[in-house]
């Protein structure tokens, strides 16, 4: 019987059978690249496995196995249901089903590569120049407020320096549109000098590295005009102020009161501005990464993620149409599993299901043990490809699931 005649096929590690796939494992760990199968890929009865294991399958395997698919099939066809519709086998309708589902969801996943293959590869790049930087840091997290808050940060620091300083540059300009584009621009360079010193200090031993001197020239640039920013813009606003001090000093002197010390009250005018500029700089230090390349790295990452993501939503709807269309005929499946629940014949092939996935084991058992060896003996910079085209490491191939569809 076909059944018994799988069964009787010895693979045990020390047999002849399973010696034939073994003796690949030189030749595989020593391949350019490993490219495995896909799942539902035509000719390949599991998904994860390298050429030797797929032909390996196919020339010692696949016959015997399939003449006992199909002898279960037949014994279940014999079970006679109402209107004359013959019994079927659940288990091996549904890797039918699952299968041609997966031979679909493949296709369009090859098609969504081909159609986008540069983002693909873009976003692998980036993730794993992201993935580089996170273990050198430890693993940890990079702060990133992102490109909006970063403008937002000077803009807000603008706002409490205008209304401080706008008073001061109408009375001394006297031409309202002049005094407001005065105010605007000095707490642009107040706001500004405050978050490039924020980001600065933050990433202090990033700029400072005392052996790579172009990083630490580019950390004393921004600091330099960091400071410069922040004199002329003070030096603006204590001149302004200054001038209406004196006024102010003028008119107690003509009125024979004491006037106040002008320089220090100016001083005390400007101590305001020093403190928004203070917390700025705070805000700025809180928020930002002492790493400006591991942020910047997170942050590409993430934008190319969502916009791979887009495509994705925009270019694979297809495949909840194909998943509907296997719920659909797997119910209807289930309907007629239910209605064979009790008839003569029902046991016996459910037996022999059970024999056929006790052999199945055994059969992935020797993939597994090959895959176990090939690893243990490719360098662990292997390249190996799913069948998506996605790259995966030594660790990530030993742990992919082996599961023959019984079809």
């Amino acid at each position: 019987m076909p059944l018994a005649a799988y069964q009787a096929l010895n693979l045990s590690k020390e047999s002849e059978v399973a010696k034939r796939l073994f003796a690949h494992v030189d030749a595989e760990a020593n391949a350019a690249q490993l490219n495995l199968t896909g799942d539902g890929d035509p000719g390949a009865l599991s998904a994860n496995l390298t050429p030797a294991m797929n032909a390996w399958l196919g020339a010692e395997v696949a016959t015997l196995r399939h003449g006992a698919i199909t002898s279960i099939e037949s014994e279940a066809a014999k079970i006679t249901l109402g209107g004359g519709v013959s019994g079927i086998v659940f288990d091996i309708e549904d890797d039918k089903l699952k299968r041609h589902r997966n031979q679909q969801c493949a296709q369009a996943h090859r098609n969504f590569y081909n159609h986008h293959g540069a983002e693909l590869d873009e976003l692998t790049e980036r993730e794993r120049e992201f993935q580089v930087l996170r273990t050198l840091e430890t693993g940890r997290e990079p702060r990133n407020p992102g490109r909006l808050l970063d403008f937002l940060i000077p803009l807000g620091i603008m706002i409490p320096e205008g209304f401080m300083n706008y008073k001061y540059f109408l009375d001394f300009i006297q031409l309202g549109i002049v005094a407001l584009g005065s105010t605007i621009v000095v707490g642009a360079g107040i706001g500004w000098s405050a978050f490039m010193a924020g980001r600065f200090w933050k990433a202090y031993h990033f700029y400072m590295q005392p052996t790579n001197a172009k990083q630490k020239a580019k950390g004393i640039r921004m600091i330099s005009i960091a400071m410069t920013l922040l004199l002329v813009s003070l030096l603006a606003v204590a001149s302004v102020r200054y001038l209406g001090v004196m006024r102010t000093v003028e008119e107690y002197a003509a009125l024979g009161m004491p006037a106040p010390n002008p320089l220090l009250q100016t001083a005390m005018l400007l101590f305001g501005n020093i403190v928004v500029f203070a917390l700025g700089l705070a805000i700025t230090y809180w928020l930002h990464d002492e790493n400006p390349e591991y942020a910047e790295k997170a942050e590409k990452y993430e934008q190319q993620k969502k916009k791979v993501q887009k495509l994705r939503k925009k270019e694979l709807e297809q495949l909840d149409e194909i998943d509907a269309a296997y719920d659909q005929s797997r119910e209807r499946m289930q309907g007629i599993a239910r209605l064979m629940n009790g008839k003569p014949g029902q046991n016996e092939v459910n037996s022999k299901l059970s024999a056929l996935g006790g052999k199945d084991n055994e059969v992935c058992a020797v993939l597994q043990e090959y895959r176990s060896r090939l690893c243990g003996q490719m360098p662990p910079d292997m390249p190996i490809q799913l069948a998506n085209g996605q790259p995966a490491d030594k660790a990530a191939f030993a742990a992919l699931p082996i599961n023959l569809y019984r079809c």
